[in-house]
């Protein structure tokens, strides 16, 4: 028997009528969480690479960076790679 304002399982934490509520606010507090400690994960891994890497191998990266956006001509790409190469 349908009463108004209950459901089919009483009041229910939520409200009459929505049992389900009370599932799915725990889903959507698990997939939270979750998200989080992937989210904390993938952080310390890509931090953790750029510390890791020789700085003249990222100083040629950032000269090529320079380059391919046309801050700098090719003749001041040729001197500053050698130097960086030296």
């Amino acid at each position: 028997m349908l009463l108004h304002g209950y459901g089919y399982w009483g009041s229910g934490a939520f409200g009459g009528g929505f049992p389900w509520m009370g599932t799915a606010m725990w889903v959507a507090l698990i997939a939270l969480a979750a998200l989080a400690v992937f989210a904390a994960v993938r952080i310390g891994r890509s931090s953790g690479r750029r510390n890791d890497a020789d700085p003249k191998e990222r100083g040629l990266e950032i000269l090529t960076e320079r380059f391919a956006r046309g801050e700098i001509d090719a003749e001041t790409y040729k001197s500053m790679k050698d130097e960086i190469e030296a």
